[in-house]
C-alpha cells in the first residue's frame, strides 16, 4: 500500500495526466445527461430535442479530445519512465513489443562461433526473446588468446561478439564493447574483451562472469560458454601427424582426418541441456567447421541432447568457402565432417544460400580469391542421410562472405512455423 503512494511524488509527470483524463470523464458526462434527454424525454420537442443534442454533441467533443489527450501524454510518461538511461527513440509500442510479444516467439539455441554465430543472434533477435547461444570456447589467438595465457580464463572474444548482437543497451554501449586500444601496452584488447576478464576476477568465475555481462547488458536471450573447461583444439592429419590450438588449426590448409578437445571437457551444464531439450529450434552454424561448428558438438551431452530434441534442429552451410582448415571442401564433405564426429543424428534440414550479391561486391569478393561454398553437387547432397535441403536468398549482398541477418532470421523462422504445421 505504501509503496503505491510513491505515485503521488512530485515530477513523476503521471498524476497531472490522470487528473486529465479525469477531467475529460466529467466533462463528457453532462453530454451523456443530455443525449438521454433527447431521446427519452424531448424527442416529441423539436426544438429542445436538437437544442440537448448539440450541447450533448458539445460536451463530448471537449470531453473526448480532453481524454484522449490525457490518455497519450500518460501513456507517453509511462514509456519514459519504461525506457532506460541512453534509449531516446523508443515508444510505448516498441517497449511492449519487446517485453511481451518477443517473450512467446520461439525457443532457439544456436550453437557455433566467431562472426557467423553473431550475425545469425543479431537477426534471430527481432523474432524472439527465448535465444540461448552456446558459443565454443576453443579460441587462442589474437586478444582472446593473449587475456588465455596472461590471466588463465576462458577466451572472451567470441562471447563478447554474442553478447553485442544480443544486447538491448544503447549504441554507445556497443561502441564501447568493440572499442580497441591501439596502444602496445595494452596489447591490442578490446574493452569488452578486458570487460569480461574484470568481471571474472570480482566473480571469481567465468562462467559467473557470462551470466553477470548477461544481465549488465540486457541480453535478450542468453549466452552461455559451450564448457567451462579450458579446453585446446587438436587436428590430426591424413598422415598422423597433429596440430595443437585453434589458430593454428585454422590456418592450417593440411587436410584434417579427426579433431578433438584436450582434456576432455566434463558433461555439459544443465542449463545447456535443458535449453536443448525444450528448443523448438536448434541452429547448428554458420562458421568455420573444425573450429567454430564440430567443437560444441564434441562437449559430452550436447550431440545426445540434440538427437532427442522435440523441435527442428537446422545445419546452416556457410555462404563462402573457409580457406585453410577446409581448403577444397564443399558443402557434401562439411556434412560428412560431422557425421564422422558426431555418430547421433542431429541435423534435420540444412540451409544452404542461393542468393548472388551485388555485382561490385561480388567483383571485390573474387579479386580477394574468396570464392563461394560448393554445394551444386547434388548427387553427393542426396547421399547425405536423407536431410531436407532447404535453398533460400540469405546472402549479404554488400558482403559475399557472410549472411544478412535479416534474410537468415526470417528463413530459420518460416523452417519453424513448417515444423510447427
Amino acid at each position: 500500500m505504501f509503496r503505491s503512494l510513491k505515485w503521488l511524488y512530485p515530477g513523476l509527470k503521471i498524476k497531472r495526466w490522470i487528473l486529465v483524463i479525469y477531467l475529460g470523464v466529467v466533462i463528457s458526462m453532462p453530454g451523456a445527461v443530455f443525449l438521454m434527454f433527447a431521446l427519452f424525454q424531448l424527442k416529441d420537442d423539436r426544438r429542445y430535442y436538437l437544442q440537448a443534442l448539440a450541447v450533448a454533441a458539445l460536451a463530448f467533443t471537449i470531453g473526448g479530445v480532453v481524454l484522449f489527450t490525457g490518455v497519450y501524454r500518460l501513456l507517453k510518461s509511462i514509456g519514459a519512465l519504461l525506457q532506460k538511461r541512453g534509449e531516446t527513440s523508443k515508444t510505448l509500442v516498441d517497449i511492449a513489443y519487446e517485453r511481451r510479444y518477443l517473450a512467446r516467439g520461439p525457443k532457439v539455441v544456436a550453437l557455433g562461433g566467431g562472426t557467423g554465430m553473431s550475425n545469425l543472434l543479431a537477426g534471430l533477435r527481432s523474432y524472439t526473446a527465448d535465444i540461448t547461444a552456446i558459443i565454443s570456447v576453443a579460441d587462442d589467438g589474437g586478444s582472446s588468446g593473449k587475456l588465455r595465457k596472461e590471466f588463465d580464463i576462458l577466451p572472451p572474444g567470441d562471447i563478447r561478439k554474442c553478447l553485442i548482437a544480443l544486447s538491448d543497451d544503447a549504441p554507445l554501449m556497443e561502441q564501447l564493447l568493440r572499442y580497441r586500444f591501439p596502444e602496445e601496452e595494452l596489447g591490442g584488447h578490446s574493452f569488452g574483451n578486458l570487460f569480461l576478464t574484470v568481471l571474472t576476477r570480482l566473480s571469481g568465475d567465468f562462467g559467473e562472469a557470462v551470466r553477470e555481462a548477461n544481465r549488465m547488458l540486457s541480453v535478450r536471450g542468453r549466452v552461455l560458454p559451450a564448457t567451462l573447461e579450458s579446453i585446446q583444439l587438436v587436428a590430426t592429419h591424413p598422415d598422423g601427424t597433429q596440430t595443437v590450438g585453434q589458430r593454428k588449426v585454422s590456418e592450417s590448409a593440411r587436410p584434417i582426418e579427426r579433431i578433438r578437445l584436450e582434456p576432455t571437457p566434463p558433461r555439459a551444464a544443465s542449463d545447456i541441456l535443458r535449453a536443448l531439450a525444450s528448443a523448438e529450434l536448434i541452429v547448428i552454424g554458420p562458421g568455420s567447421l573444425y573450429t567454430s561448428v564440430i567443437p560444441n558438438l564434441l562437449i559430452p551431452g550436447i550431440p545426445e541432447a540434440i538427437a532427442a530434441r522435440t523441435g527442428v534442429s537446422v545445419y546452416v552451410a556457410n555462404v563462402a568457402a573457409t580457406e585453410g582448415e577446409t581448403l577444397g571442401m564443399g558443402l557434401a564433405d562439411h556434412i560428412a565432417a560431422i557425421e564422422k564426429h558426431v555418430p547421433l543424428r542431429c541435423i534435420d534440414c540444412v540451409l544452404i544460400n542461393t542468393g548472388e550479391p551485388d555485382r561490385s561486391a561480388a567483383e571485390a569478393f573474387a579479386a580477394k580469391s574468396s570464392r563461394r561454398m560448393l554445394t551444386d553437387d547434388e548427387q553427393a547432397l542426396a547421399q547425405s542421410s536423407g536431410y531436407r535441403y532447404i535453398r533460400e536468398d540469405v546472402v549479404d549482398p554488400i558482403n559475399p562472405a557472410w549472411h544478412s541477418p535479416p534474410k537468415l532470421a526470417r528463413a530459420l523462422m518460416e523452417i519453424v512455423e513448417s515444423h510447427r504445421e
